[in-house]
């Protein structure tokens, strides 16, 4: 156990090294702090140059007139002092145009950046005969999609938080609470992002032969989830019975990567109104914290199913 702990750390470090030396990482790190610059200056100013607070329930409405009939009978509590209540039930919310514009533009980088970095990285080593030679030395092929999985996902957390962290800081010394969580938010987003197509990208590694062919395979695993999806979700829905409708879109939301992390951001920033009411369970579930994690081991699955599945295509097709 010792030996193959020793030998996977090993192959980590390797990896690692590898990635970090690495020129487009570099570059990932500079578009990294344009993002991160951009979500400051131009996001967070957003916010507070139109803040927004949206109000739940019926005090936001004020009093209502139950006439003689006892409140309680409506479900209705006594309101002592307004100003309290609002206080208490007024959220603001840090999602308008230029967050969703923001967010947009991680959901649809990232992506593409971790699938193509980590297809590239086994690729070269098909191409190069590296993965030939580890063959020889008869170790399970999980040891090496693992320690490239590692390796890019540390590598590009790495990048994201010395980039986001700059902005980070100057927040926090100049900025309030609200937008450092905002802030916060943001960043978790874009790491979700990487660890999830990080490992997606090994599967397109282990299926490609060529460089052109594991760029074509990205492109369109990306483009499937990114923009497919919401259509095949919409059409489908249609057809489904309406007692399903809310089970089966939560599904089919969490089936989906790129989706699921956008729900949930959009409940970390207050705004799961935008839903409709409909969908005021995602307010629930995010309020006890369900959501964080059925999103969390929704991400988690995909990362095994992929790991094992890529395992199992690499020792075939190696």
């Amino acid at each position: 156990m010792m030996n193959k702990s020793k030998t996977i750390l090993k192959m980590i470090g390797h990896e690692l090294r590898l990635s970090l030396r690495s020129k487009w990482l570099l570059n990932f790190t500079i578009l990294f702090m344009a993002m991160a610059a951009l979500f400051y200056f131009y996001g967070i100013k957003s916010i507070e140059a139109d803040p927004t607070d949206v109000k739940y329930g019926l005090e936001s409405v004020g009093v209502v007139d139950t006439g003689t009939v006892d409140p309680a009978y409506f479900g209705l509590e006594e309101i002592s002092s307004s100003d309290n209540v609002n206080d208490e039930v007024n959220q603001h919310v840090g999602y308008n145009r230029a967050i969703a514009m923001l967010m947009n533009l991680s959901l649809w980088l990232i992506p593409i950046i971790c699938l193509i970095l980590g297809a590239n990285s086994i690729i070269a080593d098909k191409e190069g005969g590296r993965l030939s030679l580890y063959k020889t030395y008869q170790m399970p092929y999980f040891y090496y999609l693992f320690s490239k999985f590692i390796a890019l996902s540390t590598s590009l957390i790495a990048s994201l938080g010395i980039s986001y962290g700059i902005f980070g800081v100057i927040l926090s010394i100049t900025g309030n609470a609200i937008e450092a969580s905002f802030f916060l938010t943001f960043f978790l987003l874009n790491i979700l992002l990487v660890i999830t197509f990080s490992a997606l990208s090994l599967f397109v590694g282990a299926i490609s032969v060529t460089r052109m062919q594991g760029l074509s395979l990205a492109l369109f695993i990306w483009s499937f989830l990114v923009f497919v999806y919401e259509f095949i979700i919409f059409s489908v829905v249609d057809v489904i019975p309406y007692a399903q409708k809310l089970n089966s879109m939560l599904i089919l939301i969490l089936l989906n990567p790129i989706e699921s992390i956008r729900v949930w951001s959009i409940e970390q920033l207050n705004a799961d109104y935008i839903f409709g009411p409909e969908f005021l369970i995602l307010n629930e579930w995010g309020t006890n914290g369900i959501l964080t994690n059925y999103i969390m081991i929704s991400i988690l699955f995909m990362v095994l199913i992929v790991l094992f599945v890529s395992n199992q295509v690499i020792k075939v097709r190696g």
